[in-house]
């Protein structure tokens, strides 16, 4: 089941969406938030005015009314009389406004005790003798419960102010926790998108790297979207098409090989019979020619040999057969086949080999050694020096060979390893260009390098492999 999206536009869309969300989410809350608390600090404020107001106002009319009844008992105008129930009807309104707000709820019984203790005391007004004094001796008991009343609503208004700046802290923190945690989702959104994005370009990269270096055993199957697994099967159509093509080569290859090695084995060996004079004596010009027709069958040779070499090192990966070898004394035994061309060209021969064992082909490691010192001798001027180090560094056995020769021109060390390629230094020298590109293929095949490190004294190669390759 492919989660993928079916396209890698989609892909980078949605992975900016999942990054985003975590910030649109933060930006949602807050919002909300936000606005709850500007609608609650709204209305608190608003409750708390009023309740203010309505303290002052009830404050304003038991004055007004313990005045009218004063006035009333030193004048006994009936008008005052009225003038006080007018009084008294718009207090009540004033308590009816103060129970009815939210925020003083929890003040109804003492607003209840006011209207009952305010009624208790207000009928010998209303009868015909219009007595005040029950009422005026009330009115100080009603003084002081709602001067109690007044400090009560400050206090609870007091405690909303409270409440609302702990509320306003509290949002403060959550906010910031929010916004804090949606930048750490965010960042690990980004991280995990970035990552899934590298796998898939990976996946890619291995694909090409793999044709590149000729790996053309393994199918390549891309996962992701639906244009990189389109990719895929265009870069698997091209790997078969470079493995029939491989194929293809190789069997013209053999075909070749095999079909010149009978006519060439009978050219070695006609004019070896005109070179040793078995047809009859040869003139010193006839004895040149055929010293160069000679000469050139051995190299004719010598190149389909080193063809069929490096078809073989090409391929060579699962045909290896390793074992446990002595490297150092490996060297020396490949040496020894070279001793007798060193000394005809006066070589002094030194180095230092560390005892190391590592692990591949036998055939294989002697074949890269071979080539590297064999190119060493042969490039070397007379009286030269040839310089040979092994050492380890961490799982690696490291080959450095060294010699005075020519070295390589910068233009041309990116081809030194390429099958054919000779430099101009080369050609005073006998060979057909193949050592370094089979020595190269079989390194690559032990999982390891060769390389040409520039220094303008000495010329210097450097093999690298690995001590045990399954473990590289």
């Amino acid at each position: 089941m492919n989660l993928y999206p079916r396209s890698f536009l989609r892909l980078i869309l949605t992975g900016w969406l999942l990054t985003g969300l975590p910030l649109l989410v933060a930006i949602a809350f807050a919002s909300v938030s936000l606005t709850g608390l500007s609608e609650r600090s709204a209305t608190s404020m608003r409750e708390t005015a009023e309740a203010a107001r309505l303290a002052w106002e009830l404050d304003e009319d038991i004055l007004t009314m313990e005045r009218l009844l004063r006035q009333y008992e030193t004048l006994r105008d009936p008008s005052l009389i009225e003038d006080y129930l007018l009084a008294q009807k718009e207090w009540r309104t004033h308590l009816d406004e103060l129970v009815r707000l939210p925020l003083l709820v929890s003040l109804k019984e003492e607003v209840d005790a006011l209207r009952t203790i305010e009624s208790a005391a207000r009928p010998p007004l209303l009868v015909e003798a219009h007595d005040p004094q029950p009422l005026l001796g009330a009115f100080e008991a009603l003084k002081s419960r709602i001067s109690s009343l007044v400090k009560e609503i400050d206090q609870i208004s007091e405690m909303e102010r409270q409440t609302f700046r702990k509320e306003a802290e509290t949002l403060q923190q959550r906010l910031l926790f929010a916004i804090a945690a949606a930048l750490l989702l965010a960042l690990l959104l980004f991280w995990v998108g970035q990552r899934t994005v590298a796998q898939l370009f990976h996946g890619v990269e291995r694909a090409v790297i793999a044709l590149g270096n000729n790996l053309l055993d393994r199918p390549i199957v891309l996962k992701g979207t639906d244009d990189l697994r389109w990719i895929g099967k265009r870069l698997d159509w091209l790997r078969r098409r470079m493995l029939a093509l491989e194929e293809e080569r190789t069997r013209i290859l053999r075909h070749v090989s095999h079909e010149l090695k009978t006519p060439l084995a009978a050219l070695r060996e006609g004019t070896s019979l005109l070179a040793d004079g078995v047809g009859g004596p040869l003139s010193i010009q006839q004895g040149q020619i055929a010293d160069i027709m000679q000469g050139n069958v051995l190299r004719l040779q010598a190149l389909i040999d080193g063809l069929l070499k490096l078809q073989q090192a090409e391929h060579v990966r699962d045909r290896i057969e390793p074992e446990s070898l002595r490297l150092d004394e490996l060297i020396q035994q490949i040496l020894a086949t070279h001793k007798l061309a060193a000394r005809d060209k006066h070589l002094r021969i030194t180095g230092r080999l560390a005892p190391l064992t590592i692990v591949g082909g036998r055939e294989e490691i002697t074949t890269i050694i071979d080539n590297l010192l064999s190119n060493a001798v042969k490039f070397s001027p007379l009286h030269g020096t040839v310089r040979i180090e092994l050492s380890r560094d961490r799982q690696n056995a490291v080959l450095d060979v060294f010699d005075e020769g020519p070295g390589v021109p910068e233009e041309e060390r990116k081809m030194i390893f390429e099958p054919f390629y000779r430099g101009p230094a080369a050609k005073s020298v006998a060979g057909v260009g193949l050592g370094l590109a089979i020595a190269r293929e079989l390194a690559t095949a032990h999982r390891g390098t060769l390389e040409y490190l520039p220094d303008e004294a000495i010329t210097h190669f450097r093999a690298t492999l690995p001590l045990n390759p399954e473990s590289a």
